[in-house]
């Protein structure tokens, strides 16, 4: 569990160090964005997220490690106030433990000269040491005044991203929204995890341990779009374990789960990341909230990208070409919920266009109050103002423009159901045709 809490650490800096129960950042690139009491509670979430008691967690910073080391462990940098005790922790900040007999017996020395402080080592010329203890009171005095003498050794975690738990026999499951129950805490630690190597889920799988000599079952998911949300995901599994639960019933209880995310895609990178401002956090979670939709929806119609997009307005004036596909990863062009002011006040001055429409107009034949879709009579129930639309578009085939007068028309279908559509009559070639449903 360390192990993931100094995972969980990389989204403040990736340049870390592990030691024994304490992890060193080094901060000196990010110190604009983070205070130490910022920094605290940010660590004391991660951890609480994760299962572990921080209510007794230090904190300190500095210059180098020892110094770091020092402020966190005696609450101060002042050599005069730091007892004999803290030698050893100068010597060896990262792997520090209870003195052995040979140390116990280096303090009870300093102690019975007289020596009370680490003041007190430094009044002592340090050649009269040198004599004494050779290299050791060296290095001691080298890491206390710079600490570059102790090598970096940058944490690297591990590259597989799996999760698994077990549990007793008489916590057995059975039924789908008990199984989400005990994958919950899964899934939050994986995303914890995936969100610090800032990577999301393109695909996972999930083993069911049945009790008995049952074999194990799985269950695996594709996204058309990476994965970022912990309670997207979570909904996406309850779904997807009732259906299979429902077509293919468990033959014995579970008693155990694992989570393994079997391929993964970089993570939109963005100033949240790094800067936890409410601002930057609001910001980040809109744009999560527009990829999280667009994949939900991609994974419910078994959609693989094709008709599940993001779009943009272009440059068109012609209102089939007004818009493109883009990929809702693009970070310029996913701006969830906001809309240019200026362009929200020229919509505003327009009718209102419809919800679905045509990538190709459809050519539409009038016969009395009847418009002919394809073999299919649709009877004209009313007909709005016309609006006209014109421009030039000099990549439109054999016009170099256009001119249309567009209609919203209420009809009827054979069926009897109602429909409204958006219909225009081409200026230049005289066809009435469909150009979207409201």
């Amino acid at each position: 569990m360390f192990e993931r809490l100094c995972e969980s650490f990389l989204r403040f800096t990736p340049d870390l160090v592990v030691g024994k129960n304490r992890v060193f950042l080094e901060m000196s690139r990010t110190r604009k964005l983070f205070g130490e009491e910022s920094l605290s509670a940010r660590a004391r979430v991660l951890g609480t997220r994760l299962g572990l008691d921080s209510s007794t967690w230090r904190f300190g910073s500095g210059a180098t490690i020892p110094r770091a080391w020092l402020r966190t462990k005696w609450r101060t940098e002042n050599s005069g106030e730091l007892p004999v005790d803290a030698y050893f922790d100068v010597l060896d900040p990262l792997w520090f433990q209870e003195p052995d007999r040979s140390r116990r017996e280096r303090l009870a020395m300093f102690r019975a000269l007289g020596m009370r402080s680490l003041r007190c080592l430094f009044e002592i010329p340090k050649e009269a040491w040198l004599v004494r203890f050779g290299e050791e009171f060296d290095l001691f005095s080298e890491q206390y005044e710079n600490g570059g003498s102790i090598p970096w050794n940058r944490f690297v975690p591990s590259s597989v991203f799996s999760e698994t738990a077990r549990w007793n026999a008489d916590d057995q499951v059975l039924e789908a929204e008990g199984l989400i129950f005990r994958l919950k805490p899964l899934v939050d630690r994986l995303m914890e995890r995936l969100h610090a190597h800032h990577r999301a889920i393109r695909t996972i799988r999930i083993s069911l341990k049945l009790d008995r000599a049952s074999p194990d079952r799985e269950i695996s998911l594709s996204f058309s779009f990476p994965q970022t949300s912990r309670v997207l995901l979570l909904k996406i599994l309850r779904e997807k374990i009732a259906r299979e639960m429902e077509r293919d019933p468990l033959s014995d209880p579970v008693v155990g789960a694992g989570i393994e995310v079997t391929e993964t895609a970089p993570r939109e990178t963005t100033a949240a990341r790094f800067a936890f401002s409410e601002k930057d956090e609001q910001e980040e979670a809109k744009k999560e909230r527009m990829l999280e939709l667009v994949a939900y929806l991609g994974l419910k119609i078994g959609d693989a990208g094709g008709s599940v997009f993001c779009a943009r307005t272009s440059g068109h004036l012609l209102p089939e070409r007004s818009w493109e596909r883009v990929l809702p990863t693009d970070s310029q062009t996913v701006q969830a919920g906001q809309i240019p002011l200026q362009t929200a006040r020229i919509s505003a001055l327009f009718p209102r266009r419809p919800v679905r429409i045509f990538p190709e107009p459809v050519r539409l034949f009038r016969i009395g109050s009847d418009l002919r879709l394809g073999g299919e009579f649709w009877r004209i129930q009313s007909i709005s103002e016309p609006e006209r639309l014109s421009g030039y578009e000099w990549d439109v085939d054999d016009t170099g423009g256009f001119d249309r007068t567009y209609y919203r028309v209420k009809v009827r279908g054979p069926d009897g159901v109602f429909e409204e559509w958006w219909i225009y009559r081409d200026g230049n070639a005289g066809e009435l045709c469909l150009h979207g449903v409201y």
